[in-house]
């Protein structure tokens, strides 16, 4: 058969199980990600190929029984004492007056542990709080290049300061060359959260362009001292302990 010629060719695994949820077809792509028989999948249930998966999560079986197709992007498995995280495609079809469902398994482990690792990365550059002096810090502004990383602003900042017992925060604008409507707004309730934890707050470094958006955008911030660069709010703070 052409068609399963084609399948057997595919890198992603695929499975077709029938209404009674018996595996009537796997590629070879399935049997090497599972580590399998070819002769050992063939004709037997898939509650008893996968017996240890929750019956809320097994993704065929509700998809078969609900009629419709399912995506899981993220579906964590652990099989064979490795954890892995599968992105998972459903389908029901009918064939000669047979209800079949056909499934579509992409190994993205890896992919998703590496894109893991680089929000936490992203998140720990987005919320560098830097402890400089005794009360005072420093929070080197990155660009805002995911949405995760506006909650991880709003949120671990001020977090942040209040474990490193900060009262006082430099906000370094260096290396920031322009910035959208939203992000504008979302630094205005970050200097807000901090105000009202008694943090003052000062920013440094600031371009002309950021300048000019924050003036297009009408945002006061209002009580918020301005320095052309860092080491004269470094100034300012370390002169006001004396």
């Amino acid at each position: 058969m052409i068609l399963q010629a084609a399948m057997d060719l595919l890198d992603e695994g695929v499975l077709i199980s029938d209404d009674q949820y018996i595996i009537t077809y796997v590629n070879p792509a399935f049997i090497e990600l599972f580590g399998l028989q070819g002769n050992q999948v063939t004709g037997e249930s898939l509650h008893t190929l996968f017996p240890d998966i929750d019956p809320e999560r097994r993704v065929v079986t509700n998809s078969t029984k609900e009629q419709r197709p399912l995506i899981i992007d993220d579906y964590p498995m652990q099989w064979q004492g490795e954890e892995y995280v599968f992105k998972v495609h459903t389908r029901p079809f009918t064939y000669e007056g047979k209800g079949y469902n056909l499934t579509r398994i992409f190994d993205r482990t890896q992919s998703y542990y590496r894109e893991k690792q680089l929000i936490h990365i992203i998140e720990e550059m987005t919320a560098n709080v830097v402890k400089v002096a005794d009360g005072f810090a420093l929070l080197p502004l990155q660009p805002i290049l995911r949405e995760e990383q506006k909650g991880v602003l709003l949120t671990r900042v001020p977090e942040l300061c209040q474990n490193q017992r900060i009262d006082r925060l430099a906000v370094q604008f260096s290396g920031i060359v322009s910035v959208e409507d939203e992000w504008v707004h979302l630094l205005r309730d970050l200097i807000v959260s901090l105000q009202l934890l008694g943090i003052e707050v000062v920013l440094a470094g600031m371009r002309p362009q950021v300048v000019m958006q924050f003036t297009q955008n009408r945002i006061s911030l209002s009580g918020v001292r301005t320095f052309k660069n860092l080491p004269q709010a470094a100034d300012y703070f370390l002169n006001k302990r004396k």
